[in-house]
């Protein structure tokens, strides 16, 4: 299965010679697969049920959430590592920080080596949109 793409114009706002307008590619998504899909899918080719896959998979993310809170990062082998960054207000002293004012900003995502080989070898398919 190829990955779908569009080309998508941008224009050239720096130069101040004349105006230009490139082109670059972006992806379409073809949709959104849900757990439920994805258990289906997977139990097909395995001998665990999709019910099986549902209870893997919720414990995942328990898991996972856990050792997140508890200051670890989380790596799946051949999948990526998970980790966490954070956020709080600016202040003038270290001493105004306190564990209150400090939020995650965000979960991070970091693709393993297999996992990024993977999707080198990837095949790509220009869609016409009425945007091209």
């Amino acid at each position: 299965m190829s990955i779908p793409y569009r080309l998508t114009p941008i224009a050239d706002n720096i130069s101040k010679e004349r105006k230009k307008t490139g082109y670059y590619a972006q992806i379409v998504t073809r949709g959104t697969i849900d757990t439920a899909e994805l258990c289906e899918e997977i139990s097909a080719g395995c001998t665990l049920t999709t019910a099986d896959m549902r209870a893997a998979i919720e414990a995942l993310i328990s898991s996972v959430s856990m050792k997140l809170k508890a200051g670890y990062n989380v790596c799946i082998d051949d999948l990526g590592t998970f980790s966490l960054s954070a956020e709080s207000d600016k202040v003038e002293s270290p001493e105004e920080i306190h564990s209150q004012s400090v939020r995650v900003k965000g979960i991070h995502f970091r693709p393993s080596v297999r996992m990024k080989k993977t999707m080198k070898n990837s095949e790509f398919e220009r869609v016409i949109t009425k945007k091209n």
